[in-house]
């Protein structure tokens, strides 16, 4: 049977999802830098604040204005964002999901993943690991879940050091490795002060980089910590282009390449 339009449309989809695990891991901003990356290379993008349960300053929707948010723990929320993935133009969309929608988004992938996946859509999951044993005890949990109905990466967020040791070395986290054979990045960790600014302007790295002084404020706006920025931006950004295969599906166009 030959593809329909909609089909069409679909098969040009892919949802770029964060896991989620407990808060302070990192996710929305790694997620925040990774939407500065696709936006710095113009490639289409929807961001989704799917973390409910942040309202603070620092969230996704905090971060990019017009960036909607919706509840996935209600009976049709994760089909009423499915629904605006696919009416949207973008081919790509970004979803922070907060610590408490995982059973519900390991229940609708029991449910309902077979059926987008009929219609092209793709899943890249982002688990991120630090020092604490129990970021690398939920990565595992979401790939025991998910399976193989997702593709994986894993960023080892170096925000409390860098010993990874038990995803790395432990039965369970190697059996993850071998089996997912995740793309695996590193993000490094920022000064707290510039990082608590950035989060109360409502500022990702990229704004803060080419805002004016009266909206960057003090810190922000000091050379060095400027200086600063720019290193963080060109650092992560050059983990993102080193996965740019993963975290972009054929289809897609990118200026770096």
């Amino acid at each position: 049977m030959e593809k329909t339009t909609d089909r069409k449309q679909a098969d040009r989809k892919q949802i770029i999802f964060t896991e989620g695990a407990k808060g302070g891991g990192g996710k929305t901003t790694l997620l925040s830098s990774l939407a500065d990356f696709f936006l710095a290379e113009k490639i289409p993008v929807k961001l989704v604040d799917a973390d409910i349960d942040n309202k603070a300053r620092g969230s996704l929707s905090h971060l990019f204005k017009g960036t909607p948010k919706i509840d996935i723990r209600t009976d049709h929320g994760l089909d009423q964002f499915i629904g605006m993935v696919l009416d949207d133009k973008a081919q790509t969309v970004l979803a922070d999901l907060g610590a408490g929608s995982t059973k519900e988004t390991w229940a609708w992938f029991e449910q309902m993943h077979e059926s987008d996946s009929e219609e092209g859509v793709r899943f890249l999951a982002i688990g991120l690991v630090t020092n604490d044993s129990s970021t690398t005890s939920a990565i595992l949990d979401w790939a025991n879940a998910l399976q193989d109905r997702v593709d994986y990466l894993v960023v080892k967020n170096k925000v409390a050091g860098d010993d990874f040791s038990y995803l790395f070395e432990s039965e369970p986290g190697r059996r993850f490795l071998q089996l997912a054979k995740p793309a695996i990045i590193e993000m490094e960790r920022r000064l707290a002060d510039i990082q608590q600014e950035l989060n109360d302007r409502g500022l990702s790295l990229r704004q803060a980089l080419e805002a004016p002084a009266e909206i960057a404020g003090p810190v922000l706006s000091k050379s060095y910590n400027r200086m600063r920025i720019k290193g963080y931006v060109n650092r992560i950004e050059r983990q993102f282009s080193q996965v740019i295969d993963v975290l972009l599906p054929p289809y897609a166009v990118f200026a770096g390449k």
